[in-house]
């Protein structure tokens, strides 16, 4: 092999002109930074003092606050008022809605009444026989029916009248009875619960 072969090409060596280029670079860098941060320190500033607000302006805000305040109040209270008034008119809907069941519930329990005067009067015409029993077990089941709704007849004859009970269709005079006391019925008085259903038509007897 020849000596060109085996001759080493030598490395290059840094020349003196590197380090200063690097030098310039850095510097260049440093002043950008610089540049960025002055920029951004004088935006900054342009900005608060943009931002900042008179004294006219802050008491504006002052009012402008207080007012928003009283609408807030006044919102709030109104809405406790509407909220108070549909609560009552609830509850005055739910007894409306009670009282009218509990009217049509005694008017067609009334309406029964008729048929039980009939059969009962029917009853006394048969007396015993076969269709008379028949009719006392109509009436029997009536009574039981009508007992589920509270509603019940009340005996007047030999009680003192009561015109909350009692109609008196006539009267009459007997000197071995007390005056003012019922004599005769002719039309059976019910009362459903508490409350009278139907008044007893009945004769009084009268003395004095």
């Amino acid at each position: 092999m020849s000596d060109e072969k085996n001759t080493l090409t030598p490395e290059k060596e840094p020349t003196a002109e590197q380090p200063v280029e690097q030098e310039k670079k850095e510097l260049q860098s440093h002043e950008k930074s610089g540049e960025k941060k002055a920029k951004s320190a004088s935006a900054k500033k342009e900005k608060s003092t943009k931002t900042a607000l008179s004294p006219k302006e802050i008491d504006q805000l002052i009012l402008e606050n207080a007012d928003l305040k009283t609408q807030c109040r006044e919102t709030r209270d109104n809405f406790l008022l509407l909220a108070a008034e549909f609560e009552n008119f609830k509850k005055r809907t739910t007894k409306d809605q009670l009282r009218a069941r509990e009217f049509y519930k005694e008017s067609l329990l009334l309406d029964l009444l008729p048929v039980l005067d009939d059969i009962e009067r029917a009853m006394k015409h048969h007396g015993e026989d076969e269709t008379g029993k028949a009719f006392s077990l109509i009436f029997t089941q009536l009574l039981t029916y009508l007992a589920k709704y509270e509603v019940l007849p009340f005996d007047a004859v030999g009680s003192d009248f009561d015109p909350d009970k009692h109609d008196a269709m006539m009267t009459r005079s007997e000197a071995d009875k007390k005056n003012n006391t019922v004599l005769e019925e002719f039309q059976k008085g019910y009362m459903i619960g508490n409350k009278i259903l139907r008044h007893a038509r009945v004769v009084v007897n009268i003395t004095e």
